[in-house]
């Protein structure tokens, strides 16, 4: 039998609230029923992030860190270190897929993906963009002189040029329908209706929610959190908690909570299509993310390249597959390279070789006794018990070790204290990259001089600019 296969993934979507490990409660019963019927990988984490190099990886099973190629990105933004297309020479996922006569189809509101030169569409035998998420530079003109009032504290919108176009791109929004998560899955949904007599298919469901801004319908906030007055930062990236008071800050991560509470009924919409035209018991069903976030764990809210911890770095990565009905945990290390080998794999479709392992249970890989992610100019060493971040450039500015066992949130700084396990974990980095630190790679992030992103470039946060991505 030849099954269909559904990947969802989220953009954004922590690991630990999924798994309902986090220090804050959260509504997910269509993911927890999904799980309940899963394999799902409990340690794994990315090789190279964060949006584009993740998917990548997905996409070729190949690894984008270390960052090693020189392609035209001219004219994109965000332009961070791995932020380019699918080598020509790498063979995708839906290609191999669409080559054994699965219909494939992709469907999102990533916008990264479909930006000039990106080239994700490949071996997608029809794909949807949804347009208008985040600064998707989807539509212009002139919000009223208000519009950022409740959302900022200086509503000038020369100092908010994200949130500026995001607010253009939604303002006809009336129903819930209107959301973009809402239309991401929506349209999902017609695709199963569409090809409920064409299996075997493939279908990548994209969801850049609950990526920022984190403005779910206030349904799934209000009646769970309890209602607010104040200013709400639906587009928090980088702000730290000494800019917010108590109540803002939690209002903050109530957002981001009803958020994925929201994502979770679309997953559920999507599963009652299935099961609705009779497809659920020969399809497997793949739940994604590229990476977390922070909500205040570490002072700040958002993603860093320099906060290689759990929250931001840790996968979900769970397959509900009709022969493996129980759930079962695995505890290996993986990363996000080894899905395209697993699950071609797993399907019984042939693959050339690439960088990653088919790592589903009973397979003859040997585990990973220890794992590399690299983000911008960092990058991670992980085992079992430590995590060693480093800036690889410049070590001697930054180099820290956090003991997994005995501080689990990744709080305290043991370098200063375990030199010799810094000595072995720097070792295993320089053994990976093949040479000493400082290392410098041989990628290029061509400046761009487009409009766009030179207006970007002078109003956005120094912080924000330094991170490499919006």
């Amino acid at each position: 039998m030849r099954y269909n296969v559904v990947f969802v993934c989220l953009d954004t979507f922590r690991w630990d609230l999924l798994n309902h490990r986090a220090p804050w409660t959260v509504s997910l019963p269509h993911l927890d029923a999904l799980r309940r019927n899963s394999v799902e990988f409990m340690q794994a984490f990315g090789e190279g992030q964060p949006t584009i190099p993740m998917r990548r990886a997905y996409f070729t099973g190949e690894r984008s860190f270390p960052w090693r190629f020189d392609y035209d990105t001219e004219g994109l933004w965000p332009t961070g270190r791995g932020w380019h297309k699918i080598p020509p020479t790498q063979p995708t996922l839906a290609e191999i897929l669409l080559d054994q006569g699965y219909q494939t189809g992709l469907i999102s509101d990533t916008y990264h993906m479909f930006k000039p030169t990106m080239n994700f569409t490949r071996g997608f035998l029809s794909y949807e963009f949804i347009r208008g998420y985040e600064s998707d530079n989807f539509r212009s003109g002139q919000l009223p002189h208000d519009a950022l009032t409740p959302y900022v504290r200086d509503p000038d919108p020369r100092q908010h040029p994200v949130l500026t176009q995001y607010l253009l791109n939604t303002r006809d929004r009336v129903t819930e329908a209107d959301w973009l998560t809402a239309q991401v899955f929506g349209r999902a949904i017609q695709w199963v209706a569409d090809h409920r007599a064409a299996e075997p298919f493939m279908l990548w469901v994209d969801s850049f929610g609950p990526h920022e801004p984190w403005d779910p319908p206030r349904a799934y906030v209000d009646p769970i959190y309890g209602a607010y007055h104040g200013i709400e930062f639906i587009y928090p990236y980088g702000m730290r908690e000494a800019d917010l008071s108590a109540a803002e800050a939690a209002r903050v991560r109530h957002l981001y909570l009803g958020y994925l509470t929201f994502v979770d009924h679309w997953v559920g919409q999507l599963v009652d299509s299935l099961k609705a035209h009779g497809l659920w018991d020969g399809t497997v069903v793949v739940l994604l993310n590229d990476h977390g976030t922070e909500l205040l764990d570490h002072g700040r809210f958002s993603k860093h390249p320099s906060h290689l911890f759990s929250h931001n770095t840790q996968l979900i990565w769970s397959v509900r597959h009709p022969q493996y009905p129980q759930r079962q945990e695995e505890s290996a290390l993986v990363q996000s390279h080894d899905l395209f080998p697993t699950m071609l794999d797993l399907l019984h479709v042939a693959h050339p070789p690439v960088a990653g392992h088919n790592v589903w249970p009973g397979s003859a890989v040997a585990p990973r006794p220890w794992i590399v992610t690299g983000w911008g100019n960092y990058a991670a060493v992980r085992d079992s018990q430590w995590n060693y971040i480093v800036n690889f450039e410049h070590p001697d500015i930054d180099e820290r070790l956090y003991d997994l066992r005995n501080d689990p949130q990744e709080l305290l700084d043991a370098a200063p204290h375990r030199a010799d396990v810094v000595q072995q974990m720097r070792q295993r980095l320089e053994e990976f990259l093949g040479a000493a630190l400082p290392v410098q790679l041989p990628d290029t992030v061509h400046p761009s001089v487009a409009p766009i992103r030179r207006y970007y470039r002078s109003t956005v946060s120094q912080d924000k600019a330094d991170a490499g991505f919006v």
